[in-house]
């Protein structure tokens, strides 16, 4: 499978009982919005799975006209329900996601800072 972002090749990898596929380049997320719960709720997923530069994912959020790795399908452009500032591309098909690096770990710990971005950036249109 090819990274929708930046063409490396996606590995997966496992860390407990949740699998993510990651790119070997950009460091992006492709994963079921089921997993991302399960690893919202696990100790050090941040640091072992969203291991990418997030200054580098931020510039590879600009581009979110991309296919599904999977399903070779235009994904939707989406934001995280809980943190509008957090722009995400979905799947219509198979319904993973695409995150970029450090999109997990901004996703994981909701903060004071992440309000005023959530109010600065706005909603994704």
């Amino acid at each position: 499978m090819e990274c929708p972002k930046c063409s490396n090749a996606m590995e997966s990898r496992t860390f407990k009982e949740v699998t993510v596929d990651r790119c070997t380049g950009c460091r992006g997320l492709f994963c079921a919005p089921d997993t991302i719960e399960k690893m919202k709720g696990m100790w050090m997923t941040e640091a072992v799975i969203d291991m990418g530069d997030a200054t580098v994912g931020k510039e590879y959020n600009k581009i979110d006209d991309i296919q599904c790795p999977e399903c070779q399908v235009a994904m939707d452009k989406i934001s995280d329900p809980e943190q509008p500032h957090i722009w995400l591309e979905a799947c219509p098909q198979c319904s993973k996601v695409f995150l970029d690096a450090g999109e997990f770990t901004d996703i994981k710990f909701n903060t004071v800072f992440d309000r005023y971005r959530d109010w600065r950036k706005g909603k994704r249109a």
